[in-house]
This record gives structure tokens, C-alpha cells and sequence, in this order.
């Protein structure tokens, strides 16, 4: 029984390494008379400049301490622009659908390289099926255990979480702490855009929990004669921490902010195993949701990276693979400017 759990583990250690990897990114610039934004055309997980050690804005905190920001969550943003905030809600709404068009659209727009990310994600989600089972039956049958771990997950619950992102930027508005409202703000957003999506997944996943059926995890097991709302694929709880963790780990990027909440994400959705509330695919798939839902708000909505591209998206992006049929040779190339 101890391999089934060191498996579970390992996917889900190996899933949360994989998140931290930088991935390149493609700006589009788009431009109106008033503002020019940069938008990725790729729903790409990616770590941004301020992660990987570019020079970030003097006037952010580089912790959870007040500092003079650039902009205030409530005030009038760049060229007249409103920012979502208490004060601006239908901001907040257009922010909410102009998100959702971007993420359900994405697909379209996914491009060769994104082979990078794409494969480890198939990778680590294909062993996880594999395990679905021989996890979920190495958990069960300890009723008291699965009812602790259900408790303790409820901290990563949609609602707990939004609850959460709100409070960090209640907590930042009454400290005057700009930097830590926009934390709270994007973190809701973020947490809310994933739920749109694991929502509409689950619908059309329509799985069976570990405990329902004949506990195989079967997906519409009983035709269209059942629907069940709230499937087991993909976990929400590992959707809706993970985008909190992400954000927060994107904004603060430091190894005593980013390990607590990664820790976090991940003790989560390890409960949630331990509840016989979802198998470990649910869960990768579910913290791929808001990883990369996360990774999506920060890119557009975080006011010291708009506009940014990461030093290693760069570098990935100058990678060109060799292939020699003559010679059977098969490589890579990538181009490193002097100065870089």
C-alpha cells in the first residue's frame, strides 16, 4: 500500500514542479486611442520578468509590507481607464468576460512550441489515469481519516478561497497597501475564471467520484440519463487553490511567499485524495486549471507586467530544432544575444 501512496506523491510533486518552469509567452499588441495593452495569444503557463529575477519596479514591496505602487485598486488607471475594484464592480464584470473569451478561446491559438509544456502536462495526467484505481482504493475505508482530510480541504474550497482572495484585498485597502489589494483582486479573479472553466469541464466530463458506482471513476457511466453538476473531474478545490497560489506566488515572488503557497495548493488537493473525494487525474488536471487560469490574470491584469516578456520565454522562443536525415541527427538550436 505505501508504493500506491509514494505514486500519488510523486505525481503530485512532480505536477508542482512543473508549474514553477517557465514557459514562453507571445505578445500581441493591441492599440486604441486611449491605451495599449499587452495580451498573450497563448493560454501558456509561464513564469514572468519579476520571477526569474528581472529588475522588477523599485516602488513594489518586495513582501507583505506597504510600499508605494504605481497605481491604487480603486483610483483611475493609466489614461482614464477604471480598474476593477469595490468602487468600479462593472469594471470588474467586463474584466470577469474579456477573461473568459481569452481562456475558452485559447486552444485556437496554441502553436508548436507549446509542445513544451503541453507534453509534461500529458505526460503527468496519463499516469495519473493509470493510477486512478489502485490510489483511490489504497485510501478508502478509513472513515474517520476521509472525514478530517474533507474538513481540512474545505480551506481550498471555491468559496473558501474566494473568501480568502478577498480578504487580502480588503486587508490591503484598509493597510493602504496597493500592491497587496491587487494580490487580493487578482487573486479572486483568477479564482473565479477557474471555476467558469472546471465548471463547464466537469459537465461534460460527468464522472464518477472514487466512493459512487463501481468506483472506477467512470465518465458517464450512466449515459444521459444522469448529470451530475458537481463531477469529479477535475477537482474544484485543486482549481480554485492553485489559482490563489498562483497569483499570490506571481506577485510575491520570494521562497518564503511561494513555498507557503504552493504548500498550500498542494496539501489541498492531497486531502482531497485522502477524503475518497477524487482520484489524482481530477487533481492534475485540476491544478493545471489554475495554474494556468492564474498565470492568464497576471499576465493581463498585474500592473508591473503588463507589456512584459520572461528572459527564458525569450530564450525559448529562439529555439529551432536541427534535424539532419543525412547525418540521422536530431537537435537544437538557440540563439543567445550578446548583452542579454
Amino acid at each position: 500500500m505505501s508504493h500506491k501512496y509514494s505514486i500519488t506523491g510523486f505525481i503530485l510533486f512532480g505536477f508542482a514542479a512543473l508549474q514553477m518552469q517557465s514557459q514562453t509567452r507571445i505578445l500581441s499588441i493591441n492599440t486604441d486611442s486611449n491605451l495599449q495593452t499587452a495580451q498573450s495569444v497563448s493560454f501558456i503557463h509561464e513564469t514572468p520578468a519579476s520571477e526569474v529575477g528581472a529588475s522588477r519596479n523599485p516602488a513594489m514591496p518586495d513582501a507583505f509590507g506597504a510600499g508605494t505602487a504605481p497605481n491604487v485598486p480603486n483610483a483611475i488607471a493609466q489614461n482614464d481607464k477604471p480598474i476593477c475594484g469595490i468602487t468600479h464592480l462593472v469594471r470588474c464584470v467586463q474584466d470577469l468576460g474579456e477573461d473568459d473569451k481569452g481562456i475558452f478561446t485559447s486552444p485556437v491559438r496554441l502553436q508548436p512550441k507549446d509542445v513544451y509544456w503541453l507534453a509534461p502536462l500529458g505526460a503527468a495526467t496519463g499516469l495519473a489515469f493509470a493510477y486512478d484505481t489502485d490510489a483511490a482504493q489504497a485510501v478508502s475505508g478509513d472513515t474517520n481519516r476521509a472525514n478530517t482530510a474533507n474538513k481540512i480541504a474545505d480551506f481550498g474550497s471555491f468559496y473558501a478561497t474566494g473568501a480568502e482572495a478577498a480578504g487580502l484585498y480588503f486587508f490591503g485597502l484598509a493597510q493602504k497597501n496597493p500592491k497587496l489589494a491587487e494580490t487580493g483582486r487578482l487573486a479572486a479573479e483568477a479564482v473565479i475564471d477557474s471555476g467558469t472553466v472546471t465548471l463547464a469541464i466537469k459537465l461534460l466530463s460527468n464522472r464518477q467520484r472514487p466512493l459512487q458506482g463501481n468506483q472506477q471513476g467512470s465518465f458517464w457511466a450512466d449515459g444521459a440519463s444522469h448529470w451530475e453538476w458537481d463531477s469529479s473531474f477535475p477537482s474544484d478545490h485543486a482549481t480554485a487553490s492553485m489559482a490563489l497560489a498562483r497569483v499570490i506566488a506571481g506577485e510575491y515572488p520570494r521562497w518564503y511567499v511561494v513555498v507557503p503557497a504552493y504548500g498550500f495548493a498542494e496539501a489541498i488537493s492531497i486531502f482531497r485524495i485522502l477524503a475518497s473525494q477524487h482520484f489524482p487525474s481530477d487533481i492534475v488536471v485540476g491544478q493545471a486549471i489554475g495554474s494556468l487560469t492564474g498565470t492568464y490574470v497576471l499576465n493581463h491584469r498585474a500592473s508591473d507586467r503588463l507589456g512584459k516578456e520572461s528572459r527564458t520565454g525569450r530564450l525559448l522562443g529562439s529555439l529551432h530544432p536541427i534535424i539532419n536525415a543525412r547525418s540521422h541527427m536530431l537537435g537544437a538550436a538557440m540563439e543567445i544575444p550578446l548583452g542579454y
